[in-house]
């Protein structure tokens, strides 16, 4: 089912329908199963113009061009194309047509990579400046350090896009359109554990509790979204040495680099290649705290999805135990003593994306930053970190999430209150909770956001 996706179409066709004296170009990157395809299909479905889609797959150039030449004749109708073994001559084919084109080439990153005759960017390069603008090309793919790369200034296609697109799981709230009819509480638990990846998503059974889903859908091995992670989705991670090791280490947590080089018997040095990689390919990302900006010894890293959290903190340790036990009694012995915690930290990073779309709804135009706060308490030897707090012009607004199941009471926000304001050194304005099933008080000391506001920004 397609879904969320409006503003990315829009900007697609703002580029198809635009009147240049030359060829125009989209650049879309995204990890796999993060729906570019599904995108495309869209795109091509709502086009004006002569749309040929092609997806490119691991082969040798000769047989891509092949298969490229095959699908040009299927959407032209017209198998003289097919006999053509030369993009040159494949392209200066259709420009003797007079017709308009969108020629989109899905994972990309397969052709030119078997490409050995030099950058196959360069060739494109050559036929975008013989073209017309009648003529847009889009090229898409997963690997996305690679296909990031092609936009930069040292390669061919160097200012030939008019538009470069990264696609990205769902946030929370777009999230939740799979699951709309759920309540807060339930909402934020699936969205925990399946993120934001479409083709997740459109397996989940709404009608039925978070522990069936689990069992289900992802702890069927044979199933077709166990098999996309492990086969399809991770595909790109298996090839780097450390990458898997480091993803264990972070499971549901965030580490520095020296944790991680420690859990690994491994240097430093040796790590940070690795991360780098891995934050290239966006599969984690670093964070400084909001008041340690730069501060690199309080720099941390943690897996960027909620659904390859859920997997590396649960499934990959103990995949063998799924098959062994069944689904139910591996639910039993490695999920269900630690879900709601799994849930409550996933939930201290959904208050931020809540607060940044109000941001950009202009309904918090006071907001300078957002991050997690650094403290010591040089007093007791202990130091620790707020996990959301909102920096403005007069100082710092502290929020503490609770994934309760039920209602904050009074007590406990006055209680937690009082910890905070004992920590010397923060310049605290204002302190906020966050609970997933509301509040069983109103206050104008506190900020109190629901989990109603949460999905009602």
């Amino acid at each position: 089912m397609f879904r969320n996706r409006d503003d990315e179409i829009r900007r697609i066709e703002n580029v198809i329908y635009q009147d240049r004296p030359t060829a125009k170009a989209i650049l879309i990157y995204g990890r796999r199963r993060v729906g570019k395809t599904t995108l495309l299909e869209q795109v091509k479905r709502r086009c004006r113009k002569t749309f040929i889609f092609f997806t490119a797959t691991e082969s040798k150039y000769e047989i891509i061009v092949s298969r490229f030449a095959a699908a040009v004749a299927e959407e032209m109708k017209e198998d003289f194309y097919r006999q053509i073994k030369d993009i040159h001559a494949i392209l200066m084919a259709l420009k003797a047509t007079g017709r308009e084109f969108v020629i989109a080439i899905d994972e990309y990153q397969y052709m030119k990579s078997s490409y050995k005759e030099g950058n196959l960017d360069s060739l494109f390069q050559a036929e975008m400046q013989q073209l017309s603008g009648s003529f847009t090309f889009i090229f898409s793919g997963s690997y996305v350090s690679q296909m990031k790369r092609m936009g930069s200034a040292s390669e061919p296609l160097f200012g030939r896009f008019q538009l470069s697109l990264n696609l990205k799981p769902f946030d929370y709230l777009d999230a939740s359109a799979f699951y709309s009819d759920l309540s807060p509480y339930e909402k934020i638990g699936f969205y925990a554990v399946f993120g934001g990846y479409p083709f997740v998503l459109d397996y989940i059974h709404p009608d039925k509790n978070l522990r069936w889903n689990i069992e289900n859908v992802l702890l069927d091995t044979k199933g077709y979204v166990h098999t996309s992670l492990r086969y399809a989705l991770l595909r790109e991670i298996f090839r780097l040495e450390m990458a898997e090791s480091i993803l264990l280490v972070l499971g549901n947590g965030k580490a520095r680099n020296s944790e991680i080089a420690s859990a690994l018997s491994s240097s430093t040095s040796n790590v940070s290649i690795e991360l780098k990689k891995l934050l290239d390919m966006e599969i984690i990302t670093s964070t400084f705290p909001i008041n340690r900006n730069k501060d690199e010894k309080k720099k941390y890293y943690e897996i960027s999805d909620n659904l390859l959290r859920f997997f590396y903190a649960y499934i990959l340790p103990n995949e063998n135990e799924i098959d062994l036990r069944g689904s139910s009694a591996f639910y039993n012995r490695f999920i269900e003593p630690s879900i709601t915690d799994f849930i409550a930290r996933r939930f201290e990073k959904m208050v931020p994306e809540y607060l940044r779309r109000l941001i950009r709804l202009g309904k918090a135009d006071d907001i300078i930053d957002i991050g997690t706060y650094w403290y010591d308490k040089p007093e007791e030897r202990k130091n620790g970190e707020f996990d959301c707090v909102v920096k403005k012009e007069n100082g710092f607004t502290i929020i503490e999430c609770k994934y309760l199941k039920d209602k904050m009471t009074e007590s406990l926000a006055s209680s937690q209150a009082e910890k905070i304001r004992k920590i010397n050194g923060i310049d605290v304005r204002k302190i906020g909770f966050a609970s997933a099933n509301g509040f069983d008080f109103d206050s104008s000391d506190f900020l109190l956001i629901s989990g109603e506001d949460i999905y009602n920004p």
